[in-house]
């Protein structure tokens, strides 16, 4: 879990609060029945690193994303967003630098509103040490993989 140390992370926690707070139907619209991924690669969630695997992703009140699978699991902070159009699928998306995987978003077939973490400094220093190894390459953008979210049979 990602650990506050800034004013800028206050203020963006608050400011964070304060968007959930006022947006109840965003938050009516995303459901909470746990949904299975199937993950070919290890990643990492705040400090907590999972192994490849088959997860169950499911939130934990208003705030909170569970994963649990086999081999471990995580719980982290997130923020409610509304995108322009509804999702077309369902899906986690993770960010890629060289062969490290950070989960941000997850999303729900038809659905405006997502979820989505903010980047901790595990990332940004994956990310700095990708543009140090490639410095010629210019600017770039981040590398997004996205794994299908599958209802659970019940």
């Amino acid at each position: 879990m990602r650990t506050f140390t800034t004013d800028k992370d206050r203020i963006a926690l608050i400011v964070a609060f304060a968007a959930i707070l006022g947006q109840p139907a965003l938050k009516a619209q995303t459901p909470s029945n746990a949904v299975v991924a199937n993950i070919p690669f290890a990643f990492q969630i705040g400090s907590s690193y999972l192994p490849a695997g088959t997860y169950r992703v499911q939130m934990q009140g208003n705030d909170f994303l569970s994963i649990k699978g086999e081999s471990g699991a995580a719980v982290m902070l997130v923020m409610w967003e509304s995108a322009n159009k509804p999702s077309s699928d369902s899906a986690i998306v993770f960010h890629h630098y060289g062969d490290q995987y950070f989960l941000r978003e997850v999303r729900t077939s038809g659905n405006q509103g997502f979820l989505w973490s903010g980047e901790t400094k595990a990332e940004r220093r994956a990310k700095l040490e990708e543009d140090a190894s490639n410095p010629n390459s210019g600017p770039r953008e981040d590398s997004k993989v996205e794994i299908a979210l599958l209802t659970p049979l019940r």
